[in-house]
C-alpha cells in the first residue's frame, strides 16, 4: 500500500469517526499498513466498525487483514511451491526470496488457486505470471 491508499483508509475511517488525521498521522499508519493492499484494508475498516463502537488502530486492521490472508493461502490444499523453471533459476541462491514472493502473492490475493495451478502446468516463472499485463 501507498502513502495515497493510506491516506484513503484513513480518510474511511475518520468518516467513521471523525478524527483528525494530518500528515504525520498518514505517515505513522502507512509504517504499518504498507505490506497490505489497498482493498483489504477498506474491507476490514468496514467489518470492523460493523461490530464495533471504538476508536480503532491500525493493529485492528492489520489483524482482520492477516486473517484475510491466511484464508487464502489455505484455500492452496497442498501449499504451494516453486515451478520447475523457477527451483532451477533459485539454485543460485534466490530461493528464499522467491518464495516470499510467492507466499505474499497468494496472501494478497495476486496469485488465485487457478492462476498457481497454471503457473504449475506450465513454463511461466513466477515473475512472468505476476507481471500487470498477466493479470489482466
Amino acid at each position: 500500500m501507498n502513502i495515497i491508499e493510506t491516506g484513503m483508509v484513513l480518510a474511511k475511517i475518520q468518516a467513521f469517526d471523525n478524527r483528525n488525521v494530518d500528515d504525520a498521522t498518514i505517515l505513522a499508519w502507512q509504517e504499518v499498513l504498507e505490506p497490505h493492499t489497498v482493498q483489504d484494508a477498506l474491507a476490514a475498516v468496514s467489518a470492523y466498525f460493523r461490530t464495533n463502537a471504538s476508536w480503532i488502530m491500525p493493529s485492528h486492521i492489520v489483524d482482520r487483514v492477516r486473517d484475510v490472508e491466511q484464508a487464502r493461502a489455505r484455500e492452496f490444499k497442498n501449499g504451494c511451491h516453486l515451478n520447475g523453471a523457477d527451483e532451477e533459476r533459485a539454485l543460485g541462491g534466490t530461493w528464499s526470496e522467491s518464495m516470499r514472493v510467492l507466499n505474499r502473492a497468494v496472501a494478497t490475493g495476486r496469485l488465485t488457486p487457478a492462476a498457481y495451478d497454471a503457473y504449475q502446468a506450465g513454463g511461466q516463472t513466477l515473475a512472468s505470471v505476476l507481471a500487470p499485463q498477466a493479470l489482466k
